[in-house]
């Protein structure tokens, strides 16, 4: 009986046919902008805002919903021990006596702020209002779209392609591995929420080391590029002549702070060890002399595409992971945003936190040091309130540092920072307070040395 060798060949082609359809997707939806209307944005923020728009007016009632499930379901499988509970479910409602606080928190705030009852601070244009019916629904479909989408960039095989090529820049700019460009871009032109979604999946497979998922996160997490130009021009007051200049000064920075940032405590003191001891065995793959680099980062995405999931599993999976950071991430964002602001709006606490930077900015020679202060800190509370404060700002100078700083150190608690404290990924709260300050301190005085040599004043 004769062999049948068509049956693998045909596999080898259609892993190849997977691995590049996959990646040129997962490219196009988290990494290629274009133009629309007139603006620039990438295809996931297209999606969000075009699956948003009709329902705009119903989504602070669908995160209201969602945080009152989140309260219920863990108040019952917390008390109960996850009685009549399957394994997901259990996973997501029995947890501990301090995350229950937060969920509770979350749904008796988002319901203060929807219906405005309460405390008007709680629920005023600029806490609550900002949180439960600006920031919130952005997120609901954004995290969908991202957790759906994501495994056509990571798990086809295109970063780990490229990887290869940038693995010698990568290591010894950022002491990271080279597939790491691949999140950076997606952080970068993206966000940074997108980028810390895909590096906490990372992370879990076995992709990333403590300190290199660390790195990764809080040194190449930012604003997306749409926003970005939305922020700095309709909130801050940019000009919109400027904004290139601007995008190429952010390159700058981005990189000199992630360089720093990468090589000095508290991240270079994290450990080298992989999630639950797990190594990815395709990092530990010897090398073989033999091949061009070509083959080699043919043969890499290859395997990686190989094991990659069908479309049926990919949306199961990101539907079930979205559920989960529904009811877990949520609560967090809601209560630590509200909290923040709050603090900033009505407390002088900022203000106090601001007196020692003052002659700083003074001595470096920065327009309007008094006022501009604050908004070099604020922005750890919330990414949207450096811009904000840069609003009021008459100085196109001071205007073009704020909005620099302010993008590229963003860890707020009410997003990013609260994302990242309920991920994996091995971060504590000390360890984001300090790397907010040192990037600030770092990107400063870069971003205004650059603003007056293209001129501001």
């Amino acid at each position: 009986m004769a062999t049948d060798t068509s049956h693998p060949q045909q596999r080898h082609a259609h892993i190849w046919f997977k691995m590049i359809i996959g990646s040129l997707f997962g490219f196009g939806f988290f990494m290629i902008p274009f133009q629309w209307n007139g603006e620039l944005t990438i295809l996931i923020s297209l999606l969000q805002a075009t699956i948003s728009a009709p329902v705009k007016g119903s989504l602070p009632m669908v995160i209201v919903v969602l945080m009152a499930l989140s309260a219920g379901g863990s108040l019952l499988g917390t008390l109960t021990g996850g009685a009549g509970m399957n394994r997901y479910f259990k996973s997501i409602f029995v947890t501990t006596w301090v995350s229950l606080a937060f969920r509770l928190a979350a749904a008796v705030l988002s319901i203060l702020v929807y219906w405005k009852v309460g405390p008007e601070a709680i629920w005023n244009d600029y806490t609550g209002q900002i949180i439960v019916v600006e920031l919130m629904p952005s997120l609901l479909v954004i995290f969908l779209l991202a957790t759906t989408l994501l495994p056509l960039l990571l798990d086809f095989g295109g970063v780990e392609f490229i990887g290869v090529y940038l693995q010698p820049l990568f290591k010894t700019m950022f002491r990271l591995p080279g597939r790491a460009s691949v999140l950076t871009a997606t952080s970068w032109i993206g966000s940074g929420t997108n980028g810390i979604i895909a590096a906490n999946l990372d992370y879990k497979k076995g992709l990333y080391s403590a300190r290199e998922v660390s790195i990764l996160c809080l040194g190449f997490g930012t604003i997306s590029m749409p926003a970005v130009f939305i922020y700095t021009t309709s909130i801050g007051g940019l000009d919109v002549g400027t904004f290139l200049y601007f995008f190429f000064t952010l390159f700058v920075v981005g990189v000199v702070t992630t360089m720093v940032i990468a090589r000095v405590p508290p991240l270079s003191l994290k450990s080298d060890e992989y999630y639950m001891g797990k190594k990815d065995p395709m990092l530990d793959a010897p090398e073989d002399a033999t091949q061009t680099k070509w083959q080699k980062a043919a043969a890499i995405a290859y395997e990686k595409a190989e094991k990659a999931p069908g479309l049926p599993k990919i949306l199961k999976n990101g539907v079930l992971t979205t559920f989960d950071l529904y009811m877990t991430v949520f609560p967090l964002i809601v209560v630590i945003g509200i909290l923040a602001l709050v603090a900033t709006e009505f407390t002088p606490v900022f203000q106090y936190i601001a007196v020692p930077v003052e002659p700083l900015l003074n001595a470096i020679g920065l327009p309007e040091a008094q006022d501009a202060a604050p908004a070099f800190l604020v922005g750890f509370a919330d990414l949207l309130l450096p811009f904000l404060a840069a609003e009021g700002i008459e100085s196109q100078l001071t205007k073009f540092v704020i909005c620099i700083t302010g993008t590229v150190t963003v860890i707020c608690m009410s997003e990013t920072g609260a994302i990242l404290l309920k991920s994996a990924i091995p971060v504590r709260f000390v360890d984001l307070l300090l790397v907010f300050l040192l990037k600030t301190v770092v990107a400063v005085p870069i971003a205004l040395v650059m603003g007056r040599l293209y001129g501001l004043s």
